[in-house]
């Protein structure tokens, strides 16, 4: 199974860049986070970092033999996790499981990643929310690209529909709190 990392975004709600940024009281940054528990389940870790914070995420956890940062990749860049999917099935000739994380989610246990990593085709719901980036699902560089091809941007559609996906459902609590604005300061649980 692939690990991927979501750490592209602009973080504009936020102020500054998600995915190099350390919330206070958390052992290392976002992105470091993200990395340590995917590996845990996981041969190989893609990042997906944007032209801003790539060279920052690579001194972060570039050094790891087992983690490669990539960036989107044309013609399909620029476009949320779907371009990062796009980028990290270019990476590989045929199909792979990937077991996806956004980097604004600190505070997810490594308990709840080895359950959606045993799932295959799922994704992290609660009663308040449906986490489409905390996913596991298999798909091809060939399928991606045809799915990208209609111009459907939308991750929780393709999580569901072209991935068939079912909710892995867990109670709401802050282990799921998403990071889009500075200032969350809630205590850190492995």
């Amino acid at each position: 199974m692939i690990g991927l990392v979501y750490a592209g975004g602009n973080s504009k709600r936020f102020g500054q860049d998600k995915a190099t940024y350390q919330v206070l009281g958390l052992p290392a940054s976002n992105v470091q986070l993200a990395v340590t528990k995917l590996k845990l389940f996981c041969s190989q870790v893609l990042v997906c970092a944007n032209s801003h914070n790539e060279s920052q995420i690579k001194q972060l956890v570039g050094n790891d033999a087992l983690v490669k940062v990539i960036c989107d990749v044309h013609p399909f860049d620029h476009h949320g996790p779907l371009s990062a999917i796009f980028a990290a099935t270019a990476q590989f000739s045929n199909s792979q499981d990937y077991l996806s994380v956004a980097v604004d989610y600190p505070y997810i246990k490594r308990t709840t990643l080895d359950c959606l990593a045993h799932a295959p085709q799922s994704y992290i719901a609660t009663s308040k929310h449906n986490h489409y980036s905390l996913a596991h699902f298999r798909i091809s560089n060939y399928q991606i690209k045809q799915w990208l091809k209609n111009d459907n941007w939308r991750l929780r559609t393709f999580i569901t529909d072209r991935c068939d996906c079912q909710p892995l459902i867990y109670e709401s609590t802050d282990e799921f709190s998403n990071l889009n604005y500075q200032g969350v300061n809630q205590q850190y649980e492995k």
